[in-house]
């Protein structure tokens, strides 16, 4: 899509270079360069998007400023082909640079889909609108299928086994003795008879068996009481001498600890990222069901109905990830109309909306929030710039309200419909923010 979009708006009359090639080719190298510019530093998609979008776009406007000046370096006399300063052209080059830097990074296609949402229904379109829906439903088919991978719970988890090699043990040592012959000689000798013949001695005194073998029974069983203790004794005497000396298995057995915890480790939390979409829907149930903040702790019910449905787009969008199901937003627009004093069909001026989130003391985490992800206002922007920072005097100035946003101040939402558009400017706020801050580590590293 990103190859064709400038064509698209040549075809359809939009722009025009006078059948000139050469002068589309310098268009397509400034659309490239503001793409590349918009890599670097993703916190100007929503800009971006928000003069790509309106027909009606100032051409003071920061963005278109800075997009002249690019396409200057490129065309040094695009003045003398166009009669005025061609706005329309630099909206084309604009989005064919945020659908190049979208199909790079899906943060900033979160960027373009979610300032879409927003802003496209109230834009006067005309013949551009196809132009631009298909190339944000290529973005938003990428960016959506992303998220739904991530909040998908599998119907199954598969873990792997354990891996673990069993280290050599060293076998048991075992100090034994030998049995004394000399003792077992002469305790035998003993047994037989009273005295023996000894060829060293000569007959000697045993204190032997007191009877002869010719007193059979009587004999016999001297005899083999005499053996039975001979033999335990010395037996005695070797198992008593006997020493085993066990392996040492102590790091052995520290290793196979460790490696059971590390797989357990690792197992549950192949479980927990398998289910962290399931638990996520839990919570959010819990959440709507209860009706109550928990960034503030106080209930949505005792606040002013546009506070609370303002209040309730920050905290759902405290609870999810970047990437989020265009769902998300309908399921909040729900729980908005959940709230016992909203009517949901009562339409709001958004100027009176952005007024009350810039004055309301209970909205204070909400401007807190927006400044640390967005500038003040200047030129193009979200509400969320005008919300964050209601000091600057062009932020309460209604008369700079339709050159800020893009949206005419009379211009009219329900309170759900409005948590919506904050909740989406929001997440447009963080993708752009985190791509632009994870661009500048990798720079770093």
């Amino acid at each position: 899509m990103s190859e064709d979009v400038l064509l698209r708006f040549l075809g359809s009359g939009l722009i025009d270079v006078g059948g000139d090639d050469a002068k589309l080719e310098k268009l397509r190298l400034t659309a490239s360069d503001l793409a590349g510019s918009l890599k670097k530093s993703s916190s100007k998609a929503l800009a971006y998007a928000l003069i790509a979008f309106d027909p009606h776009a100032p051409v003071e406007d920061p963005v278109v400023v800075d997009a002249l000046a690019a396409l200057k370096k490129r065309w040094a006399t695009y003045v003398n082909t166009f009669s005025g300063p061609p706005v329309a052209v630099v909206r084309a080059m604009l989005l064919d640079a945020l659908a190049q830097a979208a199909a790079d990074d899906d943060r900033i296609g979160v960027a373009v889909v979610a300032s879409a949402r927003n802003a496209l229904p109230f834009i006067e379109a005309g013949d551009e609108r196809e132009i631009w829906a298909d190339v944000v439903t290529e973005i938003e088919e990428r960016v959506d299928a992303r998220a739904e991978t991530e909040w998908a719970t599998p119907s199954s988890i598969a873990v792997p086994p354990m891996v673990f090699e069993v280290p050599e043990l060293n076998a048991p040592t075992v100090t034994t003795s030998r049995a004394g012959r000399d003792y077992l000689k002469k305790e035998f000798r003993a047994a037989a008879g009273p005295q023996f013949q000894d060829p060293q001695r000569g007959n000697v005194a045993t204190n032997g068996n007191p009877y002869w073998p010719g007193n059979n029974h009587i004999w016999v069983t001297e005899f083999g009481d005499r053996m039975a203790e001979a033999v335990a004794e010395s037996i005695d005497a070797v198992v008593g001498k006997t020493r085993i000396e066990q392996a040492d298995l102590s790091d052995p057995f520290r290793e196979l600890a460790a490696t059971v915890s590390s797989y357990v480790g690792n197992a549950l939390n192949t479980v927990t990222a398998a289910t962290a979409g399931l638990q996520r829907r839990t919570n959010l149930l819990w959440w709507r069901e209860t009706l109550f903040s928990p960034t503030t702790r106080v209930s949505y019910r005792d606040l002013p109905p546009a506070s609370a449905a303002t209040l309730m787009a920050f905290d759902l969008h405290q609870q999810v990830p970047m990437f989020s199901p265009a769902s998300v937003a309908a399921f909040l627009s729900e729980a908005v109309v959940g709230l016992p004093s909203i009517d949901q069909d009562k339409t709001y001026p958004m100027r009176e909306l952005v007024a009350e989130a810039q004055a309301e003391a209970g909205l204070a985490v909400l401007r807190n929030a927006g400044a640390a992800v967005i500038g003040p206002p200047e030129g193009r922007g979200p509400f969320l710039a005008l919300i964050a920072y209601p000091d600057v005097p062009v932020a309460r100035a209604e008369a700079e309200f339709r050159r800020l946003t893009g949206v005419p101040p009379d211009a009219q939402l329900t309170l759900p419909g409005w948590a919506s558009w904050v909740f989406r400017e929001l997440q447009a706020a963080r993708a752009a923010k985190e791509g632009s801050n994870a661009k500048r580590r990798t720079r770093r590293t």
